[in-house]
């Protein structure tokens, strides 16, 4: 009898790797050893349990689990050298019982093969002690963060209250969440009531959570879509997740009485946009402010470009850095002022001026100065050839050849008036 066993288990080696070769490169073997009854052997969301080893028989009860279902899916009896094939995902799976074992806990040896293996979690792939009902299943978690304001139209000053929820509507918890809300622009947080919450974990059998209560105070009048508020996370097994994100509320915030702002005109006009090379030209900067609030830290600065040359003209206005600039610590409101200047133009060429401009003013609605700049620039400069110029571009001999005719009649002269002389 124990001949006939140990011939047995030899031919059911011998059929397994017949078997396999036969599945050629499409068969691939994800297990080739025991496995103690009681435990199993995760597959994805597959487990397959050896529920019960029958060593006088040469049997395996095997039970198949499919995701956390307490029945399982398929109940087989495998004897030694047989085996059982079930689909996963689109692939099939082959278990053969190579043999059994009888000690104090029974166990078997299995073959386990499937035709493709690029379906398979690594995470979830290998032997689990306790059988199906210790498994770590590959759940997916899904975050539904909604955001909410108190009112969708206010006015310049006004204060909104933005709240922020997050509901777990998958089939598993969701670990490690990293939540986050950006700054919005032309708005100034004034009330951080939540806080940041931090690092979280978000069960399915969570109620909806509150993650972000604030206020923000509207600083700029216009129709804005807030910041979506974001979440990175992973499920039970540190599988990530495509990053989640809220809705975008619109509010419409309308001008305030009590807002105010400085608004600079700059102007640059030049007397001439044609020049001959060597000759100035002569500009004039024009700076007004227009707005309703007094602007300070005016800042203009003119980009020479190359071929021009910055000649200097109203001492108001000074090089710093190279760059020829205009600064003034405040000017009020419906304030003019004119600076003169004059740049010569060295090469021929088309340019243009540049001027860029930058201020500071109160709102009357921010404790903070707020900033304005703009650009400007002139017509094209068109600088051409000198009245003098066209002697520069004759050849050199075109001057030497009639200087050395000239030279050498005037020694011939000298010559022949040294001769009468005598």
């Amino acid at each position: 009898m124990l001949h006939f066993r140990k011939t047995l288990t030899i031919a059911s080696l011998l059929m397994f790797f017949i078997l396999v070769s036969a599945g050629g490169a499409s068969g691939k073997v994800l297990y080739n050893d025991t496995i103690d009854e009681g435990d199993g052997y995760q597959i994805n969301d597959y487990v397959i349990d050896v529920a019960e080893v029958v060593p006088q028989h040469e049997t395996v009860f095997i039970n198949i689990y499919e995701g956390d279902s307490d029945d399982p899916r398929y109940e087989k009896l495998i004897s030694v050298g047989s085996s059982f094939e079930f689909g996963l995902e689109g692939e099939n799976v082959d278990i053969t019982v190579i043999s059994v074992y009888s000690s104090e806990i029974p166990r078997a040896k299995l073959a386990i093969t499937i035709t493709d293996d690029d379906i398979i979690n690594s995470r979830t792939l290998g032997v689990v002690e306790g059988g199906h009902s210790e498994a770590e299943l590959s759940t997916t978690p899904v975050l539904a963060i909604n955001k909410v304001v108190d009112k969708s139209n206010m006015n310049v000053g006004d204060v909104v209250r933005v709240t922020v929820t997050v509901e777990n509507t998958g089939d598993g918890d969701a670990f490690d969440v990293i939540f986050s809300d950006p700054p919005q622009e032309k708005f100034i947080l004034v009330d951080d009531i939540l806080g940041s919450p931090g690092k979280v974990d978000i069960s399915i059998d969570d109620p909806v959570k509150k993650i972000y209560v604030y206020d923000m105070k509207a600083t700029e009048a216009g129709t804005f879509s807030l910041n979506p508020t974001t979440a990175i996370f992973t499920n039970s097994i540190g599988e990530s997740f495509p990053m989640a994100s809220s809705n975008q509320p619109t509010v419409i915030v309308e001008g305030s009485a009590d807002q105010v702002s400085a608004s600079l005109e700059v102007e640059m006009e030049l007397d001439s946009y044609t020049v001959d090379r060597n000759e100035d030209l002569h500009g004039t900067i024009s700076i007004r402010n227009v707005g309703d609030a007094p602007a300070s830290a005016v800042n203009i600065n003119m980009i020479i470009p190359e071929g021009l040359e910055y000649k200097g003209d109203d001492p108001s206005i000074e090089i710093i850095s190279g760059v020829p600039t205009v600064y003034l610590d405040s000017f009020g409101i419906q304030q003019e002022k004119e600076f003169s200047f004059k740049v010569k133009a060295k090469e021929v060429g088309t340019y243009t001026l540049s001027l860029e401009n930058s201020y500071l003013y109160n709102d009357g609605i921010n404790s903070r100065m707020q900033s304005a700049s703009s650009d400007l620039m002139t017509n094209r400069i068109y600088v051409t050839k000198g009245k003098y110029d066209y002697l520069f571009e004759q050849p050199v001999y075109v001057y030497l050849v009639p200087l050395l005719i000239i030279g050498a009649i005037a020694g011939w002269i000298y010559h022949r008036h040294k001769q009468y002389k005598f």
